[in-house]
């Protein structure tokens, strides 16, 4: 029997997230998947039976790194300031890995709404804490101002994900408007999430 190649596997993998990201799960063609990982498709099937299987490994590694990111809610020796900040560096970073991630999820919650709540539960076994949760701690402590946690996690959320959501529109206006717009590493996506925070968690006497 052949043994595993972990240099194939993980070049499948890589092959697999980029036409996962790009078509979704029913979109997706194995060949596809072969070709852009330069192997044959028998060799695909015989790392991975299906396309579920294979699907079903990039979608959980994807939401694994997601959940890593917003470990650093739980990290008390931050301020909370502090946390959604370094929070907001990990979500832009894990984006920009993943620049189609935000539309993938949100295409396949809307097909299959029971098999991301599946992984989830599968992958959070142990709750951290949430943002939501964390400015209500914030509040009742006074280290947050009085605000609408739920909106405050939309607007955040939107603000970090929108302009990877939106890349094609704004590359098409920068161009024909002129505009060199670059943003190495994102610093200047990450600086204006972090403008919003302080507003937000100023607090009004």
């Amino acid at each position: 029997m052949k043994l595993i190649d972990s240099n194939t596997e993980e070049k499948i993998l890589e092959a697999a997230k980029a036409v996962f990201m790009a078509h979704g799960l029913y979109g997706a063609r194995m060949q596809d998947i072969a070709n852009k990982a330069g192997i044959n498709k028998a060799l695909l099937h015989y790392y991975f039976r299906n396309k579920e299987k294979l699907f079903d490994q990039v979608f959980e590694g994807a939401l694994a790194k997601y959940f890593e990111q917003i470990q650093v809610f739980s990290d008390t020796s931050l301020p909370i300031k502090e946390r959604i900040f370094k929070y907001i560096e990990n979500i832009i970073d894990f984006l920009s890995e993943y620049p189609q991630m935000a539309m993938f999820l949100i295409k396949e919650i809307s097909i299959n709404p029971e098999l991301f709540h599946q992984k989830v539960s599968h992958l959070k076994k142990e709750k951290g804490v949430t943002l939501v949760a964390l400015l209500h701690s914030g509040m009742e402590t006074g280290e947050v101002p009085k605000l609408d946690a739920v909106m405050f996690l939309i607007n955040l959320h939107s603000l970090c994900s929108y302009p990877f959501l939106a890349s094609p529109i704004f590359k098409t206006i920068c161009t024909k408007s002129g505009i060199d717009w670059s943003d190495p590493n994102n610093e200047k996506l990450k600086s204006s999430v972090k403008e919003f925070v302080t507003v937000k968690l100023q607090q009004h006497t």
